[in-house]
């Protein structure tokens, strides 16, 4: 059985289609080439349907979808069964259709194929299959975290409304959770609560504690997941280089980007998350707003919240939440470390590079836990996706008398520090430059390391040198120690 008319079937040259999607039933509009419509048609929101659909597109067919739950796996199914050009439409960007004072699902099909016709539908990218699972694990654990959160909170609550006061800076820690539970069981404390409350504090933590299984169980789906693709490992482990990214963070920031070469610079992801500043022009008046707080919300937070960690590490980006901060306040330097934050995971998988300002030992920690994770989850070894270097590091071992991994982070610590210094340097100094041309500047040329455009060779060479001057204060202080203290006799 045919699902469209002869008068369809019959139009020659290019079709378009617009779909309004429902969860029960689907409108569907069909243009020709003139932009006049040859049918339409309501039909149920069914698998079979859409299959039916796809049997009777052609080459040179264009299909306009607005952006819904099921609209990706709708558009997948479309174009894998058919030749046809498949766009998923951004809805909050369709203003034709959401500012329409008379809208119909009729109208609203129509709407979508004739902007598709003219070119003016606004495209979102169509994710493929990994990316789209990382969303959903995402977007799966934030809920499971705000349901956490919604417990804590109601917890504190409870706790103000009986006037019982805590000085514990975390009460879900250790300690707290202790007192926490002699509270239920009606001990340790001198101001009462009443039975029904330390009922209902019991039933909290006993959902929260249900909560963190289950954001711990999916955190191994996560790690198991990215551990069985090869592209998804290796940026994975590139992203864990980073202070701040976590397994979670990494994942949202792989699941949000999908492929990194469809965006031609650093820019344009920074506005794909959101974190460049509105604009508004009009005739000679020009000004910068908010953030614009495009894309996708818990990407968004997630990064600012990985800023909160960075902006604590020594390195440039520390100097530049400083400078910040000064002059506007902590959030505004904040949100600005977020916006270096995407730009750099853009050069990191653009280039395939590893962070150069990274702690050996953290980032090692990091990458061994996402694949315990992945281990206890799958139960085999996960090896790592980075290619090894040729030949020894400048950070490899020292022979003196101090743990190795504890060494590395203090000598890429002390390194980071000393480069934070110079960026700041460096920005001042230019800064200066523009308000006073005379004022004379350093020739990248002359800098041993320039942390403005930092390579890996050059850092290299700058831990090479901290290595150096770190093992001889060792030395000289085993020395010391050694002729100080007095040899044993020997019988």
């Amino acid at each position: 059985m045919r699902f469209f008319s002869k008068t369809t079937r019959a139009t020659a040259g290019p079709r378009w289609f617009g779909i309004d999607l429902a969860k029960r039933e689907s409108q569907v509009s069909v243009l020709d080439a003139e932009g006049i419509q040859v049918e339409t048609k309501r039909f149920a929101t069914t698998r079979e349907n859409f299959l039916s659909i796809a049997g009777e597109l052609r080459e040179g067919d264009t299909v306009a979808l607005e952006v819904t739950t099921n609209s990706t796996s709708i558009a997948r199914l479309l174009r894998g069964n058919s030749k046809a050009r498949m766009i998923v439409s951004n809805p909050i960007k369709t203003k034709t259709i959401a500012q329409a004072k008379i809208k119909t699902d009729k109208i609203d099909a129509r709407v979508l194929a004739e902007l598709a016709r003219v070119g003016y539908l606004p495209e979102v990218w169509l994710p493929d299959e990994d990316t789209e699972a990382l969303r959903q694990f995402i977007t799966d654990r934030v809920s499971l975290v705000r349901r956490r959160t919604e417990c804590k909170n109601t917890i504190h609550s409870v706790l103000h409304r009986n006037m019982v006061h805590q000085e514990r800076s975390d009460l879900f820690g250790t300690s707290g959770r202790r007192w926490l539970e002699n509270i239920v069981r009606g001990e340790g404390i001198k101001t009462p609560v009443p039975e029904l409350d330390r009922m209902r504090i019991g039933s909290l933590l006993n959902e929260i504690d249900r909560i963190d299984a289950l954001v711990a169980d999916l955190e191994s789906v996560i790690a198991s997941y990215v551990a069985l693709r090869p592209h998804l490992k290796e940026q994975m482990d590139r992203l864990l280089s980073i202070t701040g990214v976590s397994l979670v963070v990494a994942s949202s920031l792989i699941g949000t980007i999908g492929d990194i070469d469809r965006f031609p610079d650093k820019k344009k992801l920074a506005a794909y998350f959101g974190v460049v500043p509105s604009t508004y022009q009009s005739g000679n008046t020009s000004r910068n707003g908010r953030i614009t707080k495009q894309g996708r919300a818990e990407a968004r937070w997630l990064i600012i919240e990985a800023a909160e960690i960075l902006r604590r590490s020594p390195g440039p980006m520390r100097a530049l939440y400083s400078r910040i901060q000064r002059k506007r306040n902590h959030n505004v330097a904040v949100v600005a470390v977020a916006r270096k934050l995407v730009e750099l995971v853009h050069h990191l998988l653009s280039n395939k590079e590893d962070y150069v300002y990274k702690l050996p030992r953290l980032t090692m920690e990091k990458r061994s836990r996402w694949r315990f994770l992945a281990k206890k989850k799958l139960g085999i070894e996960i090896k790592g996706a980075a290619a090894r270097r040729s030949g020894r590091s400048a950070l490899y071992g020292t022979g003196i008398d101090v743990q190795g991994r504890k060494l590395k982070s203090q000598i890429a610590k002390q390194a980071a520090a000393d480069a934070e210094r110079l960026y700041a340097a460096i920005v001042d100094q230019r800064k200066r430059h523009l308000d006073d041309p005379s004022s004379p500047l350093i020739p990248s040329t002359d800098l041993v390391f320039d942390p403005t455009s930092p390579n890996e060779t050059d850092w290299e060479r700058i831990l090479s040198q901290h290595t150096e001057r770190l093992i001889l204060r060792f030395q000289k202080r085993d020395a010391k120690h050694s002729k100080s203290t007095p040899r044993p006799d020997i019988a």
